[in-house]
């Protein structure tokens, strides 16, 4: 026996038509550099458009962009190619990326005035993070932690960095880090 998950065969017809939906965007496609791996490889310049060249060769997104558009769609179904919130929500994710969507989604206190059918949707997409630090998400957890400010967990993500000089504990550059580091600031500056 494998640990293989049954995906329902309608929930995989909606996350094709989402994948598409945010290939086929007229919006920058750099804005999917977390939920495509290698994204650079189609912004190089030549005849055909970014869009196109997402269409044609159909990348896989990521594991927590896609956990986080079946996430959506385990939640709202149909609803997202609606009219109402659910189809807002599925614009939104469309416009940012699945896991700046998340990522943003998260960002949302527990006070926020937030239908009731959301809140596990951001749960799970919390879930998500946890299982993926990969995505970034665990060093705003740790640098909103190190300044006194609650993360939302009863324990610290297990990667420690050192924001302020882009280089984890060890010494070695992170890229990552540094863009969390941009971002962090940026954040600073709007409150």
């Amino acid at each position: 026996m494998t640990d293989t998950a049954v995906i329902d065969p309608a929930e995989d017809a909606l996350y094709e038509r989402i994948r598409i939906l945010l290939f086929s965007a007229d919006l920058p496609v750099q804005r999917l550099e977390s939920d495509i791996d290698d994204i650079g490889r189609f912004t190089a310049p030549d005849v055909r458009s970014s869009q196109l060249r997402l269409i044609e060769v159909m990348p896989p997104l990521t594991p927590a962009a896609e956990a986080i558009v079946r996430a959506m769609i385990r939640a709202y179904g149909t609803e997202l190619f609606g009219r109402g919130s659910a189809n807002s929500a599925l614009r939104a994710m469309i416009k940012a990326g699945p896991v700046s969507f998340g990522q943003t989604a998260l960002t949302l206190g527990p006070d926020a005035p937030l239908p009731e059918r959301v809140r596990p949707l951001v749960a799970e997409i919390n879930r998500i993070f946890e299982r993926y630090p990969e995505s970034g998400f665990s060093h705003a957890r740790y640098s909103l932690s190190a300044i006194g400010l609650p993360v939302g967990r009863d324990r610290l993500p297990q990667v420690h960095r050192s924001v302020r000089r882009g280089r984890n504990l060890e010494g070695s550059p992170d890229s990552r880090v540094v863009r969390n580091n941009h971002e962090l600031r940026v954040f600073r500056s709007s409150i």
